[in-house]
C-alpha cells in the first residue's frame, strides 16, 4: 500500500487543505508544535479504518481517533478523501463526520471509488456508495487485513503506522495478541486457518466411513434372504413358453394380415368408386352453379371498369395498365414527401442540439450565480464579525486597555490594532461589491439564455406541425396506392376465376350415365368385404387369447426380471459402498500426511520468516545502540529477550533504560515492516509512517536512525516521518512544512520540496482526483478475484458415480452441518 494524498476539510486545524506524497522515498513532515502534522497521520488512519471507541489512554487518539478527536471545533461537518494505492489499483475513500448532540459520528454514506491504469492512463472501474461498517469490512479486504470491521486496526498500528507516544505499543501487547498481529501480517494465520478446517474435514470423514460401515451390514443381512437362482429357473422356462407362444401368434398375424390386405384392397376399390361417384354428382350440380357464378364475375368486373372511369367493354389488359400509372404517380409522391421529412428530420436535431447547449449553459450560469451567493453571505458574516470586533476595541480602548492581552497600553498603539480592522473590513467590503457586480453580470447572461431557450422550443413546435402535416399526407397516399394495389389483385382474380368456370361448364355434359354404371359396381364390392371382416373376426378371437397368455407371462418375467435387477443392483451398490469406504479410510490416513506436512512447512517459513527478522533486527539495533552493552534475544515466537553485557558476561534483565527501550521498540517495527514487505502476499512493498520517532534519542541516535530510514527509503519503499528534529528532518527525499494562524488555528501547507522526479505532474493529478476537478473516465469491467499467493491445498470428498465430490480449498473449508 502507498499513500498518495490526502483532503482534510474541518479536520482539527485544517480547514480545507490537500496534502500529496511521493510514490517512493522519504517524505518528512515538519513544522512548529501544533501545525497539524500529526492530524495528517490521524486522518490517514481514520479515513482508511473509520472512527474508534473512546478509551481512558490520554495518547490513544495518535493511534485510535474518535470523530472529537477530529472534527475541528467550531465545525458541525468535517470531511477527509484519501487516495492510495495498492497491488497496482487506485483506491479514493472519503469520511464525512458530523456532530451529533455531545458526539461526532460519521456520516452512514460513504465514498469508495476505484481506478486502474492502463497504458498511462487512468480509468474509473467502480464507484460504490457504503455504510461505515461496509466500508471498514471493504478496505479491510482490499488491504488483506483480517480483522473485523469494528476492531481496532492493530495490524495498520504495529506494522505499517508508529503513533506518536505509541511506538512501544508493539512490545506491551501481550504475547498472544502480538502472534496473531504477526501472523495476520506475514500471512502465517492461513496455517493456523488450514489446521482447524483440516480438523474438521477429517471429521466429516470418519462420520462418513461410521455411515458407510452401517450402511454395508445392513445391504450384506438384506441379500442373505433372498434366492436368486431360483428367480432365474423360473425365468426360463417363462421365456421358453413365450417362445411358442410367439411362434403361433406369428402364423396368426400372418393370416390376419393377408385377410386385412385384401379387405383394404377392397375398401381402397370402393373408396375410389365413391369419391368418383361423389366427383360426378359434385360435378354435374357444380355445372348448374357456375354459369350463375361466371354472370356475377362479369358484373364485377364491369363496375370495376366503371369505377376506374373506363367503358364497360374495356379490356382487362387496359385496366390493370391504368392501374400500374395511378401507382407510378403515388409512389413518386411518397417518395417526394419522404425527402422532405427527412430534412425536417435533420433540422429539428440541430435545434434540439443548439437547445440541449443553451441548457448546458444554463445550469452552469446557475451553479456560477450559487457559488457567488454563497461567497457573498461568506463575506457578510466576515464583515459582522469584523463590526463586532471593532467595536469591543474601541470599548477596551475608551477604557485604556490592550483589546489581545487586556493589559494598559498607550493610545497609539491601540489606535493601530483598531486601523488593522478597519483596514481588513474594507477589503470585505471591496470584494462584497465585486462580488455584486459579476451575480448581476451572471443574471443578465442567464435571461439571454432563457430567452435563447424560449425561441428554440418555439422553433421545434413549428417543425412538429409540419412532420405532422408530412407524415399525414404521406399515410393518405400509401392508403391509396395500397387500395389500388387490391383492385388489381381482385381483376387478376376474377379473370382467373371466370377462365376456369367457364372451362368446367365445357367438361360437364354426359355424366349421368357413367354415374348410373358406377353405382352398380358399388354393390357387388360392399357384399364382398362384408365376407372376408367375418373371417377377420374369427382369427381376431384366436389372437386375442394369445396375446393375453404372452402378456401375462411377460409380466412374470418382467416381475423375476426386476427383483433380479434389485438383487443386483444392491450387490453393485455394495461393492460401491465397501470401495468408498476404502476410499475414506484412504483419504484419512492422506490427511494424516497431509497434516503433519503442512505443520513442517509452516515451521520451515517460519523460522526463515523470523531469521530474516532477526537479521534486519540486529542490523538497525547495532545502529541505533553502536557501542552499549545490551543484547536482545529474538525467540522463535517473536518474543524479545533483553540482555546486558557485563565484565563480558551476557545477563537477562527484566527492564532497561526508557532510550533503550524506545531504541528497541523502534528497531522492532521497522524489522517486522521490512519483513512483512519482504514476504507478506499482501502488503509488500507497503507503507512506513512513523511519528515523531526521535522522542527521547540524542543527536548521535537521531543520526543513526537517519540512515536506517534512508536505507529503507532507498528499497523502492514509501516512508513518511512527522518530526520535530532538524537533523531527521535532512532526509527528507520530500519535505513538507506546516504553518499554522495562531489567530484563526487553521493549518497549512507553507512550502513542499520535493527532490522527485516529475513530482509537478504527479502532484497535479493526485489534487485534482481529492478536490474532483480532474474528470476521469469511467468503463465496466469484469470483476477479478485474485487469490493470496502461498500454499493452499485442496481435498475432494466422495468417490464413485453416485456421488459427484466438489473442490474446495482447505483455507475456506466450512462444514455446513454445525452451522
Amino acid at each position: 500500500m502507498r499513500i498518495y494524498g490526502l483532503m482534510l476539510e474541518n479536520i482539527r486545524s485544517f480547514e480545507n487543505e490537500c496534502i500529496v506524497f511521493p510514490k517512493k522515498g522519504v517524505t518528512v513532515i515538519h513544522g512548529e508544535t501544533g501545525s497539524g502534522k500529526t492530524s495528517i497521520l490521524m486522518s490517514i488512519s481514520a479515513a482508511l479504518f473509520g472512527l474508534q471507541r473512546e478509551g481512558k489512554d490520554p495518547f490513544r487518539a495518535f493511534a485510535y481517533p474518535t470523530g472529537k478527536d477530529l472534527l475541528r471545533a467550531n465545525a458541525s461537518r468535517g470531511r477527509i478523501r484519501l487516495l492510495f494505492e495498492h497491488e497496482g489499483r487506485v483506491y479514493l475513500v472519503e469520511r464525512e463526520f458530523k456532530r451529533s448532540s455531545n458526539n461526532v459520528v460519521n456520516v452512514d454514506r460513504n465514498r469508495l471509488e476505484e481506478y486502474i491504469i492502463k497504458e498511462d492512463k487512468l480509468i474509473k472501474v467502480n464507484s460504490l456508495v457504503l455504510g461505515t461498517e461496509e466500508l471498514n469490512k471493504r478496505i479491510r479486504e482490499i488491504l488483506g487485513i483480517k480483522e473485523g470491521a469494528r476492531e481496532k486496526p492493530l495490524l495498520f498500528t504495529s506494522v505499517l503506522y508508529a503513533p506518536q507516544f505509541n511506538i512501544h505499543e508493539i512490545l506491551s501487547l501481550d504475547s498472544g495478541e502480538r502472534g496473531e498481529i504477526i501472523e495476520r501480517s506475514l500471512g502465517l494465520y492461513k496455517y493456523k486457518e488450514y489446521k482447524k478446517n483440516s480438523d474438521a474435514v477429517r471429521d466429516i470423514i470418519n462420520g462418513k466411513i461410521g455411515e458407510l460401515t452401517d450402511k454395508i451390514k445392513e445391504l450384506k443381512k438384506k441379500l442373505k434372504d433372498k434366492n436368486k437362482e431360483k428367480l432365474l429357473e423360473e425365468k426360463q422356462r417363462l421365456e421358453n413358453r413365450l417362445k411358442e407362444l410367439e411362434k403361433t401368434l406369428e402364423e396368426k398375424q400372418k393370416e390376419y394380415d393377408e385377410l386385412d390386405k385384401k379387405i383394404k384392397e377392397y375398401r381402397n376399390r370402393l373408396g375410389e368408386i365413391e369419391r368418383r361417384i361423389g366427383e360426378l354428382q359434385s360435378r354435374i350440380e357444380q355445372a348448374r352453379k357456375q354459369e350463375a357464378r361466371l354472370r356475377d364475375v362479369r358484373n364485377e368486373l364491369a363496375k370495376i371498369a366503371l369505377d376506374l372511369g373506363k367503358n364497360v367493354s374495356t379490356s382487362y389488359t387496359e385496366l390493370l395498365e391504368e392501374l400500374e400509372r395511378r401507382e407510378r404517380e403515388i409512389d413518386e409522391k411518397v417518395r417526394e414527401l419522404d425527402d422532405i421529412e427527412s430534412k425536417l428530420k435533420d433540422e429539428r436535431k440541430e435545434i434540439e442540439k443548439e437547445l440541449n447547449e443553451a441548457r448546458r449553459k444554463k445550469e452552469d450560469m446557475m451553479m456560477k450565480i450559487g457559488r457567488l451567493q454563497a461567497e457573498r453571505e461568506s463575506l457578510t458574516r466576515r464583515e459582522q464579525e469584523l463590526n463586532e470586533q471593532l467595536k469591543n476595541y474601541r470599548d477596551l480602548l475608551d477604557k485604556g486597555m490592550c483589546p489581545l492581552c487586556r493589559q494598559p497600553i498607550p493610545h497609539e498603539h491601540g489606535v493601530k490594532l483598531i486601523d488593522e480592522v478597519k483596514g481588513e473590513l474594507e477589503k470585505v467590503r471591496k470584494n462584497m461589491m465585486e462580488l455584486n457586480e459579476k451575480e448581476a453580470s451572471c443574471n443578465n447572461e442567464l435571461k439571454e439564455i432563457n430567452g435563447k431557450i424560449h425561441d428554440l422550443k418555439e422553433k421545434l413546435e413549428k417543425i412538429d406541425e409540419k412532420l405532422d402535416k408530412v407524415r399525414e399526407d404521406s399515410t393518405r397516399l400509401l392508403q391509396e396506392l395500397s387500395s389500388l394495389k387490391s383492385t388489381a389483385e381482385k381483376i387478376k382474380s376474377l379473370v382467373n376465376e371466370a377462365s376456369k368456370i367457364e372451362e368446367e361448364i365445357s367438361k360437364a355434359r354426359g355424366l349421368e350415365e357413367e354415374l348410373a354404371g358406377i353405382n352398380s359396381e358399388k354393390e357387388k364390392t360392399e357384399s364382398e368385404i362384408h365376407e372376408l371382416e367375418d373371417k377377420q373376426r374369427k382369427v381376431k378371437k384366436d389372437w386375442d387369447g394369445l396375446i393375453a397368455e404372452k402378456a401375462k407371462a411377460e409380466n412374470s418375467i418382467k416381475y423375476i426380471e426386476s427383483e433380479i435387477r434389485d438383487i443386483e443392483e444392491e450387490e453393485s451398490k455394495l461393492r460401491q459402498l465397501e470401495d468408498e469406504e476404502k476410499f475414506h479410510e484412504w483419504m484419512d490416513t492422506t490427511m494424516d500426511i497431509l497434516d503433519k506436512l503442512v505443520d513442517e512447512v509452516k515451521k520451515r517459513i517460519s523460522l526463515e520468516m523470523v531469521s530474516e527478522f532477526r537479521r534486519i533486527f540486529y542490523m538497525i539495533l547495532n545502529t541505533l545502540l553502536q557501542g552499549q552493552p545490551v543484547e536482545v534475544g529474538i525467540r522463535d515466537d517473536f518474543t524479545i529477550e533483553p540482555k546486558i553485557r557485563i565484565d563480558g558476561r551476557i545477563y537477562t534483565i527484566s527492564s532497561l533504560s526508557g532510550g533503550q527501550n524506545i531504541a528497541i521498540s523502534l528497531a522492532y517495527r521497522l524489522a517486522l515492516n521490512a519483513t512483512v514487505r519482504t514476504y507478506s502476499p499482501f502488503l509488500r512493498k507497503t507503507v512506513l509512517i512513523l511519528d515523531e520517532p526521535t522522542t527521547g534519542f540524542s543527536q548521535e541516535l537521531v543520526k543513526r536512525l537517519s540512515e536506517v530510514l534512508r536505507k529503507i527509503g532507498d528499497l523502492e519503499g514509501q516512508v513518511i516521518v512527522v518530526t520535530h528534529d532538524e537533523l531527521l528532518k535532512e532526509i527528507g527525499d520530500c519535505k513538507i512544512m506546516l504553518e499554522r494562524d495562531p489567530i484563526k488555528h487553521v493549518s497549512k501547507v507553507r512550502e513542499q520540496e520535493c527532490d522527485i522526479e516529475e513530482f509537478d505532474k504527479f502532484k497535479k493529478l493526485v489534487e485534482g482526483l481529492l478536490c474532483g476537478s480532474l474528470q476521469v473516465d469511467a468503463v465496466k469491467m469484469e470483476k477479478i478475484e485474485v487469490e493470496p499467493a502461498g500454499f493452499k491445498p485442496e481435498v475432494r470428498l466422495g468417490a464413485g458415480t453416485l456421488q459427484q465430490a466438489k473442490r474446495k480449498s482447505l483455507f475456506d473449508f466450512r462444514d455446513k452441518s454445525k452451522q
